[in-house]
């Protein structure tokens, strides 16, 4: 019955889609990486941050452009109405009057406030660009680590099903004896019984197998994780030794992308504090206007051929001609009190540049940390993998004469199902050394390599 299951089992896993799926592409990790960097929702989210502070630049530039504005009117009015253009009051008369105007103002001198508020917009977008390198490269090793953890799930899928069939082998050899009365039946249950927790091992290894190409597609944002299939040539370079302090900390700190963006945050510190000090200095602007209007109660007075006045309707465009105005101002804004809100300004961007300077000190202190520990990691990982594929060949040595005494009849089915078990272990636990080693020598080459 269990044979069944088992075959069952496997036919509907190398029936899946991903196996059909395999024909049509095989992912390699390069692959996986790129398309990633370009389809990741928040690395997409990261990039509308740079695009927003681009604006910020766009708007700090035309920040210098003088400021332009128009307007005009028109109105009726009735009863005893005041004729704006002679300052004369007009009884009982509905009255209709118009006024247009024009007017420009530029800032002058501001304490340059606007040169650093560019200076910073400048320094705002570089940072947002390196925040945006550090999403990508954190989404490279993370990609990384859900790469490799398809692949070690798919081998211990191989792993799980070599058991499952050395265990039916052995179901057979036993059952055989069984009916010969040479070993108790028993021993035909103690063989059964491993069988199928060796089966339930085929099981959990699907499933961990589907986890991990699902948590993968996710960082692709791909939806159907089962049609994907990961090529197995990261897994084929076995991992070596790594050397110690394989790159100076200088170079590694020197190029990381959240170095960069925190000594960008220093010098954006530093023009704020130029920002807030230039709140001290006057002001000048200068602003220049044109405006004219119209009146529909206004009168001309005109002399007659016999001089005598007549009084006619005054033209409309001529009104506008003859009412037109301009002007031109400079005006001077000293500070002089405001609650010493300027003093506390800078006083904060002070603090908030030393912050900067303490946060800059501590990333790099971090980012050495990270590189020491990964050198290390690398290392011991590679360490391990040697360990478990020695103890690997020993239980697989163990495991063969186990089952040959066992077969002659030499050592018990506990003899057997103990080795067997040890066997699995050491093989689960050396796949899971070599991935680690693998990710581990990556992350390095990563530090390294960029």
């Amino acid at each position: 019955m269990l044979k069944i299951i088992t075959v069952i089992s496997c036919f509907a896993f190398l029936s899946m889609p991903g196996t059909v799926a395999a024909q049509q592409r095989c992912w390699t990790l390069e692959d996986c990486i790129s398309y990633a960097l370009e389809h990741n929702i928040e690395i997409k989210r990261q990039e509308l941050v740079s695009e927003d502070k681009q604006t910020a630049l766009s708007e700090a530039r035309w920040s210098y452009a003088p400021t332009f504005s128009a307007g005009g009117s028109y109105s009726l009015s009735s009863g005893r109405v005041l004729d704006e253009t002679t300052y004369d009051f007009v009884e009982n008369e509905t009255v209709g009057s118009s006024s247009v105007s024009v007017s420009g103002n530029i800032e002058v001198f501001a304490g340059l406030r606007k040169h650093r508020e560019l200076l910073r917009a400048k320094l705002d977008l570089k940072a947002g660009l390196q925040d945006l390198e550090s999403a990508r490269y954190d989404l490279r090793a993370n990609v990384t680590a859900a790469f490799l953890e398809v692949l070690c799930a798919r081998e211990s899928i191989t792993e799980a099903r070599q058991i499952v069939s050395m265990l039916e082998v052995q179901e057979e050899k036993t059952r055989i004896k069984v009916e010969a009365g040479k070993v108790t039946e028993a021993d035909l249950l103690q063989i059964t019984a491993q069988l199928y927790s060796a089966g339930n091992d085929v099981l959990t290894a699907e499933n961990d197998y589907d986890m991990a190409r699902l948590e993968l597609c996710q960082m692709l944002e791909m939806e159907d994780f089962r049609s994907f299939e990961a090529d197995t040539s990261a897994a084929d370079a076995m991992p070596g030794l790594v050397p110690e302090d394989a790159a100076g900390i200088a170079n590694v700190v020197g190029w990381r992308p959240e170095i960069k963006s925190a000594e960008l945050g220093v010098e954006l510190a530093r023009k704020d504090l130029q920002i807030a000090r230039s709140s001290y200095w006057p002001t000048v602007s200068l602003s220049a206007g044109y405006g004219t209007n119209h009146s529909g109660a206004r009168q001309m007075m005109l002399q007659n051929p016999d001089g005598t006045f007549r009084y006619e309707a005054y033209p409309f465009f001529r009104q506008y001609a003859d009412n037109a105005s301009s002007y031109v101002s400079l005006s001077l804004n000293i500070p002089i009190l405001s609650g010493l809100s300027v003093r506390k300004n800078v006083r904060r961007s002070k603090t908030a540049l030393r912050d900067a300077e303490y946060a800059l000190a501590s990333t790099r202190k971090a980012v050495a940390k990270e590189y020491l520990q990964a050198g290390i990691d690398a290392r011991t990982a590679y360490g391990k993998y040697l360990g478990a594929r020695e103890q690997v060949r020993s239980a697989e040595e163990a495991a063969r004469q186990i089952t040959a005494k066992y077969e002659s009849g030499a050592a018990d089915v506990i003899n057997y199902s103990t080795a067997v078990s040890e066997l699995a272990s050491a093989r689960y636990q050396m796949l899971s050394a070599k991935y680690e080693c693998i990710f581990k020598q990556k992350i390095l080459e990563m530090f390294i390599s960029d």
